[in-house]
């Protein structure tokens, strides 16, 4: 562009206006400061831009295809300044988060109602997966936030904002009881010869249950695996076998005798479940979800 833009936009407020005075009291010029713009203009240009009246200024024929050149120019000028607003304003972002099915059902659908109807035009991942691999996404920052069971080898960037304590427990129907009491009257041990309906070995809980399985000299004969706690509640409640599940989210379950929990002599550490994030990835979606939890709590 041969000439500044300043000059362009005072010819272009000149021959809006029909007016130097007019032009320069919106431009905030001085009259003699806009003449002198639109002379220079002229004369840079090599052709006449206005013919002068002692009323009012007319464009000329080449005035008139400058300016209709220049109010295309100043439209998209102020429509790419309204948009850049309006994205501002808006606030577009992306909030990548990880979780368990089970989680993603009994905890983070809550949280997630409230942010998105603070911030509607986010967008927003949710990925499941299990605890190891959302530490481990976490620590690669392929996502931004995750709900997870707390572990103590996180690395030094990851934190834990804990949500609540859960404890696990063996669950069966009464009929799938009546049945092993039937084939085993005397003292049934459950664990030896009852099907266990257990998370695979990927998962925290299964890794709690091996631990106490292996302390306490525990071998199961019959073991049932799955990926989804939400399977392995089905399937106790039809009778398939002994489930291994987190108590708080079969509590309905529990209260209308649906299912039993099996009366055990094994000490079982509750554990805390929570948000974690990598304190080196904080991104603006994810401090707006953090203060959004924060308010929840209070």
């Amino acid at each position: 562009m041969q000439h500044s833009l300043s000059q362009y936009k005072t010819f272009y407020e000149v021959a809006k206006a029909e007016n130097v005075s007019k032009a320069a009291r919106i431009l905030i010029i001085s009259q003699p400061a806009v003449s002198k713009s639109i002379k220079k203009l002229e004369e840079s240009l090599g052709v006449k831009l206005f013919d002068r009246t002692s009323v009012r200024l007319n464009l000329t024929k080449e005035g008139k295809l400058l300016y209709d050149y220049l109010t295309t120019a100043f439209n998209q000028i102020n429509d790419a300044e309204l948009k850049l607003k309006t994205f501002s304003e808006i606030n577009f972002g992306h909030l990548r988060i990880g979780a368990t099915e089970t989680l993603c059902k009994h905890l983070l659908m809550s949280y997630i109602n409230i942010y998105t109807r603070e911030h509607p035009n986010i967008r927003l991942s949710i990925d499941t997966m299990h605890a190891a691999k959302a530490y481990e996404r976490l620590d690669e920052k392929k996502i931004d936030l995750s709900l997870l069971h707390k572990r103590d080898n996180a690395s030094k960037d990851i934190v834990f904002i804990p949500l609540l304590d859960i404890h696990y427990c063996f669950v069966a129907s009464k009929e799938y009881l009546n049945y092993f009491n039937k084939v085993f009257p005397n003292k049934p041990d459950y664990f030896a010869y009852g099907n266990l309906l257990l998370l695979n070995k990927k998962n925290s809980m299964r890794e709690t249950i091996d631990k106490i399985f292996e302390k306490n000299n525990i071998i199961p004969r019959q073991i049932l695996e799955m990926n989804n706690l939400e399977l392995l509640i089905d399937l106790a409640k039809n009778n398939v076998g002994i489930a291994a599940v987190v108590k708080e989210f079969v509590k309905e379950d529990l209260e209308n005798k649906t299912l039993i929990e099996i009366p055990i002599n094994l000490k079982i550490p509750k554990h805390s479940v929570g948000f974690a994030y990598n304190k080196t990835n904080i991104t603006k979606e994810l401090n707006d979800f953090l203060s959004t939890l924060k308010m929840s709590k209070s």
